[in-house]
């Protein structure tokens, strides 16, 4: 069985799983450029001096090598590692072998190797024989004419590529870190060769894939014999010119706020598919392409002593400068001013690097004219030929500072991270002698990892003594801090870098780095930085601002559209990259009306054709923006098409638990900024999301794996029906070639769920999942709220779009706020009437009416007719219960008296004991206002006197119809006075209970206890103010505490509702503060504290999701009432309790008189809850007392953490089992 499946399937419970996570992770966009990549895979040979065991030996050690076997699939846009790696092979001038090698070779292999190395092109792979140093001594000799892409010489004992024993030739890709010829386009090698990986043959007009065998390998090898070298080496380059061309003309540009015509990118992207594929065989270790077999390492120990370099960190060789063949700057007087004024006046970059190019062409010796051009070609998003410029400048002086900060922040975004230490070292020495003195500068020694470590220390301790030389605040030197910036991005501290950058910009001292035309380098940097520390919204600001101040700007534009794509604006993303390509053709009008002016003086003498040919950039292209380009192109997965379009609905938090296969969409949806919370069970995060949607008025989105995953959470499922909570779950589930075959957690899910939500479907394709999500939204939420569901089989979440597919345009997505409808005039009339007759007219408002956002027009009902109101449980808060006309402490007297009841957002149900006798009056006329149709006239309810419509439109239309009315009864001792005696009846009767001090040694009652908790709370804030959302569940626990804390706030009381399910209390409090405190209303607005009142029978349903608040710091205040036992206890004393323990134990428990045993109700005596909080690094409390309940109380509310308070309460033995105003009296003697 597989390790990443099987039972452990979720990433919390498998560690494999969660190592799989990081090094599968692509992210080649992450670090935005500073834009930084990640380091090339070319920083050590291919093993040390010392390696001179067998075969066996060598694989084990090489493969322990960073960098060189990769880890996992490569990803398919990840290739900046492999161009740099071929850029510096294509660099790389031939080398001298040792004079004494040629009689240690093995004759036989030697004579096969030549005959073989004197054919034409062939593959760069074997299946056995390798390439010996007599081989390489002889092919060095070969001629490199023909070859303008190959860079100037460099000296050959600083190559990296060439280290250890590196086989330029023979190794090919898999043996070099995946940077060997033929992974890409075809290329031309050192020797001008093509070297694809594979062989091409046609099969009926279609390329096909052939794997040589070794004779044909020699039958290729002796067709080579046959070419001209030359010939091989023009061929080559026809071949990249034509490839260059083609991509060139893949992606036209149209000119601004027009489409952009992608042209031929289609089959550009076809040949990068075909590349990844191969790449990804070769990664992933297929048979047929096994390192051990296909790789002779036979002759490995013959190379010893060939320039082996044992380095991981030596500075790149990237050789000299590549010149544009054709400059339409060659015959200029003064091509640098020419540069200077283009560069100062903001305009085309790569048409400065041509101005620069021929300046220090007519002078090699302009330091400056070098200088300039690095930084025009970094701008320009082109990072190889700056830095190669940029070290030109500094061969001629070097101390010039400009350069040695431009170099050393593109060696950083090239990955040579220690090289751009020491260049930043030097920069120091140069500027502040008196901080180092320049003969104490590191040398090029090699490094290893902890060298590299101790060097980035060591120079980051310099500059902050630098900076330290300087005033503080805007007197500080910005160049210093601009170096500062690059050590800590260098060291992911982003937050430090951003402060560095950001007190450069701020810094009046003068400096380069802050000069006007500087600037917007500078609001660059600031922007990559806050892009790689996850704020990619600032960071897009920060971009904004260096292309205000320079928009011709190119690496600003192209970091643009990488935090485009990082917050999921792909469209944006593609035009900001498409801006950038633009640029880069500087045969765009503005570079080609310069260009005739500056080449004809402005008479037009020059044609097109001449024109065209003097502006190609063939030297110095730059693959960085087409691969981007292509990322965003590219295919979409099934995850990241169900996270876009769930944030194009408008979705800001997802609940759930993950495992395979939707952990995928829950790191997707993260990536937009979705906020994800993740439960230890369904159940909770299925309740969380239920009354999430009740509290927000938006549709909950709740996400489960298949098959257990939705057996748990239709509990949530059913307590979203039976409350009308517009509920979305989407879940897992086999994969649609494998259902009915037993399939991991295989379930007919919507078979099961169809009765049980108002929209059931399965997503059959990734065409379908748009619209599915999108349907299921606004099912959930219009109407009468419900929950809905999709089920997402795992090829369909995991597979992946064509490359046509487009993206919906988020605004086909949207869902607006459900339709409203107002009531039948006639029917509002009707209803008018009846309360302006009744005697004893009676207001009850439901939850609904707090779903409604009905608030107010109920409460100008309320003050304008003066009828008496009776809330729900969750109902409370619609009207404040500190209102005198709140009838709640007379709910028996207003219920069975009422003759008029006007019923909003309220249901028959039994809450409201069916609307029948003798609970109420069988003569009361019933008027219900509800959002569906279906439930009018349910039960007691008189369907004539129905008003379908939404609440607030509704009361709005009575308060018209009514007029001025308002209630007055007949007599002073009617329905008012009625009412007002019950109340004081019950309320002096609580008042007496809440007041009764609790004796020494004895346990408290509910009343007491939370007469305590609520004087308490009240103290530290009023309760007008609405700073606490109460949460409650438990028979007792929820019906006494519903009475003794009043709301002056609409739904800010939770509790078991409807559906009276125990259990929810947990992802309830998880739901409020996500509704309350996640992202506050404004910068004003006041925190809720979440305080939960848990029966401890309730509690024990989602104990554990204590720590899931302490994970996502939810600074709750949860009560345990404690009676051990569920409704009642069983014992006062522990060792009552142990004995009735000991006879269950002992199967003694058949009694003809008492009880014996432990009984159905009974839970462990005087359980530890509150250790769970301690366990989670909260507060705990364990109170027996009423000076232990106040000190608690008053602790847990100001902290800042999780906090549970234990409260052990009366057992409540004897008591009969049910709410005290639901309960029946059949059966009992009466007085």
């Amino acid at each position: 069985m597989s390790f990443l499946g099987g039972a452990e399937c979720s990433t919390a419970g498998n560690p494999l799983t969660q190592f799989t996570k990081h090094v599968q992770d692509d992210k080649s966009l992450q670090r935005d450029r500073l834009v930084g990549r990640g380091p090339g895979g070319m920083q050590e040979g291919m093993r040390s001096r010392g390696m001179m065991g067998g075969q066996d030996q060598m694989m084990d050690e090489f493969a322990q090598q960073p960098g060189q076997i990769p880890g996992a699939a490569p990803q398919p846009f990840a290739m900046e590692h492999l161009r740099r790696e071929l850029d510096q092979f294509q660099t790389t001038p031939p080398r001298t072998g040792s004079p004494g090698w040629a009689a240690e070779f093995d004759a036989g292999e030697h004579a096969r190797m030549e005959a073989a190395f004197a054919g034409p092109k062939g593959p760069m792979m074997n299946n056995g024989s390798g390439f010996t140093p007599a081989e390489f001594a002889r092919f060095q000799q070969q001629s490199r004419v023909g070859m303008p892409q190959t860079a100037g010489s460099v000296p050959s004992a600083q190559s990296p590529m060439l280290g250890g024993y590196q086989r330029p030739m023979g190794m090919g890709a898999g043996y070099m870190g995946m940077g060997g010829m033929g992974m890409m386009q075809p290329m031309v090698g050192p020797m001008g060769m093509q070297q694809p990986a594979e062989a091409m043959t046609q099969d009926k007009g279609k390329g096909r894939m052939v794997e040589l065998d070794d004779e044909n390998w020699e039958a290729q090898f002796a067709e080579m014999e046959t070419v001209d070298n030359r010939t091989l080496d023009d061929e080559a380059n026809e071949a990249v010119e034509a490839e260059l061309n083609d991509l060139d003309r893949s992606v036209p540009f149209t000119g601004p706020g027009q489409d952009h015509d992608y042209g031929a990118f289609e089959s550009v992207w076809e040949r990068i598919q075909a590349e990844t594929a191969l790449s990804r065989k070769l990664a992933e270790g297929e048979t047929e392409f096994n390192i051990e077999e296909n790789l002779h390492t036979g002759d490995m120990d013959e190379w010893e002593g060939f320039d082996t370099l044992n380095t991981r960190f030596r500075n790149p060789q990237l050789g000299d400068y590549m010149f544009e063949e054709d400059n339409v700057f060659r015959n200029v007087t003064n091509p640098f001013e020419e540069g200077v004024k283009i560069m100062r006046e903001g305009g085309n970059l790569s048409l400065a690097a041509l101005a620069f190019e021929a300046a220090v062409q007519k002078d090699p010796q302009h330091v400056q004219a070098w200088t300039m051009l690095g930084s025009a070609q970094a701008q320009n998003e082109k990072e190889l030929p700056a830095i190669r410029a940029l070290e030109q400048g500094l061969k001629i002086d070097p101390n010039n500072l400009d350069a040695l900060m431009g170099l050393a922040v593109s060696y950083t975004n090239e990955g040579y991270d220690s090289t751009a230490y020491r260049t930043l070292e030097h920069w120091l020495s140069a500027k502040y002698p008196q901080i180092i003195d320049p003969k104490d500068v590191s040398s090029d020694a090699d490094l290893g990892f902890t060298d590299r470590q101790l060097l980035h220390d060591r120079v980051t301790d310099l500059f902050i003594q630098a900076a330290q030389l300087s005033p503080s605040g805007e007197q500080m030197d910005p160049d210093v801090q601009v170096g500062l910036g690059v050590l800590f991005y260098c060291a992911e501290e982003y937050d430090k870098a951003v402060d560095c950058f950001s007190a450069a910009l701020a810094s009046t001292e003068s400096g380069t780095s802050n000069q006007q035309e500087q600037l917007h380098l500078l609001w660059n940097r600031l922007g990559a930085t806050l892009a790689n520390s996850g704020r990619s919204e600032e960071a897009i600001e920060a971009y904004e601002q260096a292309l205000n101040i320079n928009p011709n700007f190119v690496r600003a534009r192209y970091n643009l559209g990488v935090s485009c794509i990082n917050i999921g604006c792909f469209p944006e993303a593609a035009q900001h990259l498409l801006g950038a390509l633009s640029m880069h053709r500087v045969v765009e009008q503005e570079g080609r009306e310069r260009a005739r002016e500056i080449v004809g003086g402005g008479d037009g003498g020059i044609d097109d054709e001449q024109l065209e040919r003097m502006l190609n950039v063939s030297q110095n292209q730059s693959t960085n923006l087409f691969d981007t380009l292509r990322r965003v192109m590219a295919t979409v997965t099934g995850a990241q098409l169900i996270a876009r379009t769930l944030r194009d609905l408008g979705v800001t938090v997802i609940f759930g638990i993950v495992g395979i296969p939707v952990v995928e969409i829950a790191e997707e949806a993260i990536n937009l900024g979705i906020r994800f919370v993740a439960f230890r069970n369904e159940q909770a995060c299925s309740y969380a999301a239920s009354v999430y949607g009740y509290m927000t008025g938006r549709p909950g989105v709740c996400l489960v794996v298949g098959g257990p995953g939705v057996l748990h959470a239709l509990a949530g499922i059913g307590n979203a029906s039976a409350n009308n909570f517009p509920l979305l779950i989407l879940a897992g589930s086999a994969e649609t070639t494998a259902i009915t075959k037993g399939a991991f957690q295989e379930l007919d899910a919507i078979s099961l769920l169809t009765p049980h939500s108002k929209l059931a479907v399965r997503a059959s394709s990734l065409d379908f999942i748009p619209g599915a999500v999108k349907n299921a939204y606004r099912t959930c939420w219009y109407g009468r709220p419900g929950p809905t569901f999709v089920d997402l089989p795992a090829d369909i979440i995991q597979g992946t779009s064509s490359s046509g597919y487009r993206l919906p345009e988020p605004a086909t997505l949207a869902v607006p706020t459900p339709p409203k409808a107002g009531g039948d005039p006639a029917l509002i009339l009707k209803a008018a009437q009846l309360l302006r007759t009744a005697r004893s007219p009676l207001l009850i408002l439901g939850k609904g009416a707090a779903y409604a956002r009905a608030e107010p027009g109920i409460n100008r009902l309320v003050n304008q007719t003066q009828i008496p109101f009776l809330p729900t449980p969750m109902g409370k808060g619609v009207v404040p219960d500190s209102h005198p006309l709140n009838a709640s402490s007379a709910r028996s007297a207003a219920l069975k008296n009422a003759d008029v009841v006007l019923i909003l957002g309220a249901r028959l149900n039994w809450i409201l004991h069916y609307g029948e006798s003798p609970k109420w009056s069988p003569k009361a006329k019933i008027i219900q206002v509800d959002i569906s149709a279906e439930e009018i006239g349910r039960n007691a309810g008189t369907a004539e006197l129905g008003i379908f419509g939404d609440i607030g439109l509704v009361v709005d239309q009575l308060l018209a119809s009514l007029s001025n009315w308002k209630y007055a009864p007949a007599n002073h001792d009617g329905f008012p006075s009625l009412l007002a005696a019950s109340a004081k009846k019950n309320e002096d009767k609580a008042q007496k209970a809440a007041l009764l001090v609790t004796p020494p040694n004895t346990p408290l009652t509910y009343q007491r206890a939370y007469h305590i908790i609520k004087t308490t709370l009240n103290s530290l804030t009023p309760f007008e103010e609405g700073n606490i959302v109460y949460v409650s569940e438990g028979a007792n626990t929820m019906d006494i505490s519903r009475s003794i804390f009043p709301l002056n706030h609409p739904r800010q009381r939770l509790d078991a509702g409807t559906y009276a399910t125990m259990g929810v209390g947990m992802g309830y409090i998880v739901a409020a503060h996500e509704a309350y405190n996640a992202i506050p209303a404004s910068a004003s607005a006041k925190p809720k504290k979440i305080v939960a009142f848990e029966g401890d029978s309730a509690f024990g349903f989602s104990a554990m999701e204590i720590e899931t608040l302490a994970r996502y710091r939810i600074p709750a205040l949860i009560y345990v009432i404690n009676n051990s036992g569920i409704y009642h206890g069983d014992t006062k004393t522990e060792d009552a309790w142990r004995t009735l323990q000991d006879q269950t134990m002992s199967n003694d428990t058949k009694s003809d008189q008492g009880k014996k045993g432990l009984r159905s109700t009974s839970l462990l005596y005087e359980t530890r809850y509150e250790l769970l909080a301690t366990m989670c690094g909260g507060k705990a409390f364990f109170v027996r007392n009423e000076q232990e309940l106040e000190a608690a109380t008053r602790e847990g509310f100001q902290s800042d953490t999780v906090t549970v308070v234990n409260v052990i309460v009366e057992p409540g033995i004897g008591k009969k089992i049910g709410f005290a105003w639901q309960g029946e009296t059949k059966g009992e003697a009466k007085l």
